[in-house]
């Protein structure tokens, strides 16, 4: 009995352990089924969220999709007119050609600095296919005849454009359009200045194709100050201001790129049989001669305003920024800077040798010569390599060019060689500085494939002697205050 007893004493605490278990488990099963509830009505709601927040998204972006698409008709609409008002004030001069552009500045740069360069707003040609070549260009650069305009903020007057230092001859070759005669007047509105506008070729009457002997006169200066002096919503100067007051414009022009580009000269340096160091030092003193340079030509670099931007081996990349460009004056002139910081430096390079490259024999320091190239144009200042490892720098085609120009320079003495717009910059200061420019002929062909970064551009090489003569008889000393 007592048997009995304890087994059903030890079957009782079983079943009732079970029983226990299976309370257990059902509990268990229904808060994990009302949580599975819970957290589907919550993820339901979540995508419910989700699908309003991306519909709202999609609003926005189609209304801000269509704002842009109302803002470039209207702009569209406004750019015919411009072009309409254009084409009138060039037969009221009986010009054959007329181009409206608007600046086109750095974010870099202050307001009050030079622009960067000048877009095309609308463009006028009785030659259809240069019409369309010209517009493809899409702008002009700041030291041409533009730039000039816009910086003296008065009309000008060149019949004999072709010999004019401003003019750029690659525009004539894009275009295939020859400007012989031309006129320019900025366009004001309200006192403020906000365009140029520029008629071509006088044409000797009607819609002849011939030109007129002498082009532009007094007259013409007349009737283009009196177009540009219309009044009203119906003015040419009204309608550019609504034009420029719209924040698409620069996209709408197709420009909008160019607002994080800057202009620049950029100049290399690099020596020539640099390899002769350490061919005949240990690697160790060549490498410290090769630093003894690069501290010289930081050194010369520094009174000129200009930027090291890099040094790589026996090369060095130099940067001289164009911003507040003022053509007439030396140190607001960085063709000048450039040019003079290169002549310096190439006409005291053998008594830098004598003095810092003691430990080199003396045939081997004379067999060691000196490189420098000067390019201008627009460039970007950036970051390049991977995000791990980033280093700042300018890229641009300038310099590409320059750095081209260093590799097919003469190797048998040290040059000094400079591209066309160097050149144009400089003469922009004292014309009398062509006399120092000799023309290179030594650049691959256009049609070679390893200088494309060369092809479009003239070359000149520096006398430097006579350079330097000329500088000190003008009495210009480097001064950046």
């Amino acid at each position: 009995m007592a048997d009995w007893i304890e087994t059903a004493k030890i079957t009782a605490q079983v079943v009732g352990a079970l029983g226990v278990a299976a309370l257990a488990k059902l509990y268990h099963d229904r808060v994990v089924t009302e949580k599975n509830i819970a957290l589907e009505r919550k993820e339901a709601e979540l995508d419910r969220a989700k699908d309003e927040l991306n519909k709202a998204l999609a609003r926005a972006a189609d209304a801000e999709r269509l704002q842009q698409v109302r803002a470039h008709a209207d702009l569209a609409v406004l750019r015919d007119q411009l072009a309409a008002q254009l084409e009138r004030v060039a037969k009221s001069v009986s010009a054959r050609a007329a181009s409206l552009y608007v600046p086109v500045y750095s974010q870099n740069d202050e307001a009050a600095e030079a622009p960067r360069g000048f877009a095309f707003v609308a463009v006028y040609n009785a030659e259809a296919a240069a019409a369309k070549s010209i517009r493809d260009m899409k702008m002009v650069e700041s030291w041409g005849v533009v730039g000039e305009c816009w910086d003296k903020g008065s009309v000008i007057a060149d019949n004999d454009l072709q010999a004019n230092v401003r003019h750029m001859a690659s525009y004539d070759k894009k275009s295939g359009f020859t400007a012989v005669h031309t006129l320019l007047a900025p366009v004001r509105f309200q006192n403020r200045q906000i365009g140029v506008l520029q008629v071509f070729n006088k044409s000797a009457g009607g819609d002849s194709p011939k030109l007129h002997a002498h082009g532009f006169d007094a007259d013409d200066r007349k009737a283009l100050a009196r177009d540009l002096g219309d009044g009203g919503d119906g003015g040419l100067a009204m309608r550019l201001s609504y034009f420029v007051s719209d924040p698409n414009y620069m996209r709408f022009l197709g420009v909008h790129g160019e607002l994080d580009l800057e202009n620049a000269v950029i100049m290399y340096a690099d020596l020539t049989r640099s390899s002769s160091l350490f061919n005949e030092l240990p690697l160790i003193d060549a490498a410290r001669l090769i630093n003894r340079f690069d501290d010289e030509l930081y050194r010369r670099m520094q009174p000129h305003g200009a930027v090291v931007e890099k040094f790589n081996g026996d090369g060095t990349m130099i940067r001289f920024h164009y911003g507040g460009f003022k053509p007439d004056s030396p140190t607001r002139n960085p063709a000048y800077r450039a040019a003079s910081a290169a002549a310096e430096i190439i006409s005291e390079f053998d008594d830098f040798k004598a003095k810092r490259w003691k430990p080199l024999a003396d045939h081997i320091a004379n067999k060691i010569l000196l490189r420098v190239t000067l390019a201008l144009g627009p460039v970007i200042s950036t970051n390049v390599g991977p995000r791990q490892f980033q280093v700042p720098t300018v890229l641009g085609q300038c310099v590409n060019r320059a750095a081209k120009m260093a590799t097919h320079a003469p190797r048998d003495r040290s040059v000094v060689l400079l591209d066309d717009n160097v050149r144009k910059a400089l003469l922009q200061l004292d014309r009398a500085y062509a006399e120092s420019l000799r023309d290179h002929n030594g650049m691959p062909g256009a049609k070679s494939k390893i200088s494309e970064s060369l092809t479009g551009h003239d070359y000149y090489e520096l006398d430097i002697d006579r350079f330097l003569q000329m500088r000190a008889r003008a009495r210009r000393p480097i001064d950046l205050e």
